[in-house]
């Protein structure tokens, strides 16, 4: 398989249709097919003029942007391995993170740059909930910056200067790159000590746009509503339009505002953010506009109660899928929301595996996964020919249901509790929201608790929920395995982290722990 040139395909969309506006952003700024390819052209010579080798690690610190889509293939396609930088991360775990990857290559927003080098403007912007490590202060490495040259910026060259060098520069995308050689580096959770990079090669990669192009199925007439590169790059291969969302915190008026404005026919939300969408969309007596044709939601566990909801406003008109995958293989399976809805079984249905993806599921009943979209390796490990993915779950013909996360186990007795498996029927109890279901170690019976976590929907009382719970569970419709009750059921509202707005279960545990002890005093 040859390795694919992004500019190759970028190009063919420009001879079709050079005027055609291909990238819009929330700044203002249009770029059309051709303007995409020639600045696209333009930054990889400039990249390649300035020094940049096959494989050299690339730290890439711009917001979702126009300007942000065209460097990120500029830099891929001169040979380089971009490595997305996580603004949230602390100086320690950057420290490591720098210290395994030895990047030769930083490009971000000048704006960035005072933040991450000054320690009292660092700590003024964190407080406002602006986070940025120190990576002005590597060393051995070039800096190039977008912007202006503000305070703080390193000398280098800004990407203006590359796009000049380039413009008169004659050289081709890099032709040397093999299938397996690396095209993006991107961190998952981790240690201080452990930190892990997912190594996706270009033969990788490609499969990644491939899959996703296949179920997106994206026609000129479309408009497409995304920050995420695998999503971007297919919709600009098939002629749609970008609508790229800005980089500041979720808003789902500013979401609803831009369907309308851009007519955006496909978007991507997490759950998180689509609840949010619903609520605005409910209180506000709207639906979602007719132009909405399909939307993807991200980010396992979707819950039935959601759906729901969901569906009220979001139409029959509107196809609607679940996506599941993860960074080291994505996506890796679809469900739409009707089937998702009309699943009555225990656990979560994810749906079945896209194209070329398979699954099984060990003895541990693990779910393991394989499939051209997988990533190559962790850095620094042996290659990867399938993953274990944590993930506890069962396989009913070609439906995979997830029964929640093997480090989330709860043992109690001699029994193995899988929480997720349990949660979502709690969810289906009228007037709960979310619930959460975790294990705190009681040293009187030297043994797990199981404790239910809820947080309830507006307007209902928590003494009478704790009834009609535990009736439910006990003796309803809903009742659940005998070894699976709690013992104690809590009422509170749930930590979520990141992006997916999933619960944050370790914050969790030590919020009930405290609550626990402070009913004991």
């Amino acid at each position: 398989m040859a390795v694919i040139s992004l500019l190759r395909a970028l190009d063919k969309r420009r001879q079709a249709c050079p005027d055609r506006v291909a990238i819009h952003d929330s700044r203002g700024s249009d770029l059309t097919c051709e303007q995409v390819h020639t600045r696209a052209t333009y930054l990889m010579r400039g990249l390649q003029e300035a020094g940049l080798r096959t494989g050299d690690h690339v730290l890439f610190g711009v917001r979702p942007s126009t300007e942000a889509a065209v460097l990120m293939i500029a830099i891929v396609s001169a040979g380089g391995v971009l490595v997305p930088l996580d603004p949230k991360m602390g100086d320690e775990l950057f420290a490591s993170r720098m210290s395994m990857l030895a990047p030769k290559w930083v490009i971000a927003e000048s704006v960035f740059y005072p933040i991450a080098r000054h320690g009292l403007v660092r700590r003024v912007f964190a407080k406002l909930g602006v986070c940025m490590p120190p990576f002005a202060g590597l060393q051995g490495v070039r800096h190039i910056h977008l912007g202006r040259r503000l305070p703080g910026v390193p000398a280098g060259l800004s990407v203006k200067d590359l796009q000049l060098r380039g413009a008169g520069a004659n050289a081709d995308a890099n032709e040397t790159l093999q299938p397996e050689d690396p095209a993006m580096l991107v961190f998952t959770s981790g240690t201080t000590d452990d930190p892990k990079a997912v190594v996706h090669t270009w033969r990788s990669m490609q499969a990644v746009l491939d899959i996703t192009g296949s179920m997106m199925a994206a026609t000129e007439q479309d408009v497409v509503y995304a920050r995420e590169m695998h999503l971007i790059l297919p919709a600009l291969f098939a002629g749609a339009l970008v609508v790229v969302p800005p980089a500041t915190r979720f808003s789902p008026r500013r979401l609803y505002e831009d369907i309308q404005r851009y007519r955006v026919t496909l978007f991507f939300g997490v759950s998180s953010e689509l609840q949010q969408l619903t609520d605005f969309l409910h209180n506000s007596s709207l639906q979602m506009p007719s132009c909405v044709r399909e939307i993807w939601i991200g980010a396992a566990p979707v819950r039935q109660s959601f759906l729901r909801r969901f569906k009220s406003v979001a139409g029959d008109a509107v196809e609607v899928w679940c996506v599941y995958g993860m960074t080291e293989i994505l996506p890796v399976a679809r469900i739409s929301l009707q089937d998702k809805m009309q699943y009555v079984g225990r656990g979560d249905p994810v749906g079945v595996c896209v194209d070329g993806v398979v699954a099984k599921v060990s003895a541990e009943k693990e779910l393991i996964l394989t499939g051209p979209n997988l990533c190559a390796r962790y850095f620094g490990q042996p290659e990867c020919h399938e993953l274990a993915t944590g993930d506890l779950a069962l396989i009913e013909g070609d439906l995979i249901i997830l029964l929640g996360r093997k480090k989330d186990m709860i043992i109690r007795g001699q029994v193995n509790i899988y929480p997720e498996l349990y949660e979502s029927t709690v969810e289906k109890i009228t007037g709960v929201a979310r619930c959460a279901m975790v294990g705190i170690f009681d040293p009187q019976v030297a043994d797990e608790q199981v404790v239910l976590v809820v947080e309830l929907e507006a307007g209902n009382d928590a003494v009478a929920m704790e009834r009609e719970i535990q009736h439910e569970l006990r003796r309803g419709d809903l009742r659940i395995d005998a070894t699976a009750l709690p013992d104690r059921i809590v009422f509170m509202e749930l930590p979520v982290s990141g992006r997916s707005g999933k619960v944050d279960k370790q914050i969790l545990r030590q919020r009930v722990k405290d609550h626990l002890q402070c009913e004991l005093q």
